[in-house]
């Protein structure tokens, strides 16, 4: 066997069974480290947690906080707003409210796409804005 083929053949071994230091024989620049390590094998299948559409519904629903609908009438839900329907010409609606926003001074209400409505009469309020999520205590 050559010395290609032994450098090949303990390559595959060292996937196979895990890290291992070979000594570089030959040709090695004066100053270099004769010994090159072996990457790790990439996990199994059964040591990776499970893709996303595996998950069980309830925690796709415990890791899935917000919720959009796209420019373009596709649907966005993940655990962030940030890159949320970029691909798909930016977010008609937010269909959560954020957690972050804070309550606008004099705010009355809530709408269900996460405005805020601040006029006194109640007629009416969030009207085009899916209705009345919360009513807000005077204060």
């Amino acid at each position: 066997m050559t010395v290609n083929r032994i450098r090949l053949a303990l390559a595959i071994a060292s996937v196979a069974i895990g890290p291992i230091t070979v000594s570089a024989q030959g040709g090695a620049p004066k100053g270099s480290s004769p010994k090159t390590t072996a990457t790790a094998p990439a996990k199994s299948t059964a040591d990776q947690a499970p893709a996303p559409a595996q998950q069980p519904a309830a925690q796709k629903a415990a890791t899935a906080t917000e919720q959009a609908k796209c420019k373009d009438g596709s649907m966005y839900s993940g655990t962030s707003r940030q890159g949320a329907c970029s691909s798909h010409g930016g977010v008609a609606q937010w269909l959560t409210a954020s957690k972050t926003a804070s309550v606008p001074k004099g705010a009355t209400a809530r709408c269900g796409d996460g405005t805020y409505y601040s006029k006194a009469e109640r007629k009416g309020a969030c009207s085009g804005h899916k209705g009345v999520a919360e009513w807000l205590k005077k204060g």
